[in-house]
């Protein structure tokens, strides 16, 4: 079985079949009257049952490890065209949601302004800041997806390697000042912890280059994270709010890139030689003849 291509497929469908599930939650369990949602419907039950099923899954399925997987290429490098593609997609999206989100942070801040008594300017902040970090995160992504295609690593766009787990970790604190006094967590759960499992899968992603490698929680917080994102994609798609369905389906793209990937070298035959060369060889030893 390829666990390369099985798993995130196992995400797509998962995250799909979340997606229905959340639309029939909406319709059938939640009480515009009262904001409640009723207690005991059969679609919240099916929706907490299938993502317990998927998370169980992967932690299952994601129990083998291969040693050596401790640098960026070894982990990531991949000739895939279809790899590539993805990780592409993934980062112009996120570029283009950052205009999205630019606009929706002009919008607040001038709402702000007319009433500063009535709204707080960290709303309006953090929106702004995830849409400019938005920019460069999709530049990470990018220039990651060319350097594991290639086979190559180019150390001054490394500087962007983090910007996606920033980016993420931004727009996670702008979800919770946007929803705060909300007292329904059910609203707003899906999008919430598929902001916060983006944030994570991008953090371990970037570990890879940092000497802190977590190959397994990588993978999995990349494939809830994906399926998780495409169930909530039924909240933004009810609310018209475009900044998060393009966030959602941009960060979504990019953990399905990296997590076909990094199983590949994890469950997949062993990468061409080039790809499995790490960045800083160990120094040679020195020299004990006389001169």
């Amino acid at each position: 079985m390829r666990k390369d291509i099985f798993l995130p497929a196992l995400a797509v469908a998962g995250g799909v079949a979340g997606l229905i599930l959340r639309r029939w939650q909406l319709a059938s369990a939640y009480r515009p009257e009262t904001g409640l949602f009723t207690p005991g419907a059969p679609a919240t039950y099916a929706l907490l049952g299938l993502t317990a099923l998927l998370a169980a899954l992967f932690l299952i399925l994601l129990r083998k490890k291969r040693e050596g997987l401790d640098d960026f290429l070894p982990a990531f490098g991949s000739p895939s065209v279809g790899q590539m593609g993805v990780l592409a997609a993934g980062g112009l999206l996120m570029c283009s949601a950052a205009a999205t989100g630019m606009a929706d942070g002009f919008r607040a801040l001038r709402q702000w302004q007319d009433n500063p008594g009535m709204y707080q300017i960290s709303g309006p902040g953090s929106q702004l800041l995830t849409g400019a970090l938005c920019v460069l995160a999709g530049a990470g992504v990018l220039y990651m997806g060319q350097m594991a295609y290639r086979g190559k690593i180019n150390d001054r766009v490394c500087i962007l390697v983090p910007f996606p787990a920033l980016a993420a970790l931004v727009w996670l604190f702008a979800t919770h000042l946007k929803h705060g006094t909300e007292p329904v967590l059910m609203k707003y759960a899906p999008t919430l912890f598929a902001v916060l499992l983006f944030t994570l899968a991008h953090y371990y992603v970037a570990g890879f280059f940092f000497g802190k490698p977590r190959p397994r929680r990588a993978a999995f917080c990349a494939l809830m994270g994906a399926s998780i994102g495409i169930a909530s994609l039924a909240d933004g798609y009810g609310q018209r709010d475009v900044f998060t369905i393009a966030a959602t389906i941009a960060f979504s793209l990019s953990c399905l890139g990296f997590a076909h990937g990094l199983l590949g070298s994890t469950f997949g035959p062993p990468r061409p030689k080039r790809l499995m060369e790490k960045r800083m060889p160990p120094p040679e030893e020195e020299d004990t003849e006389n001169a």
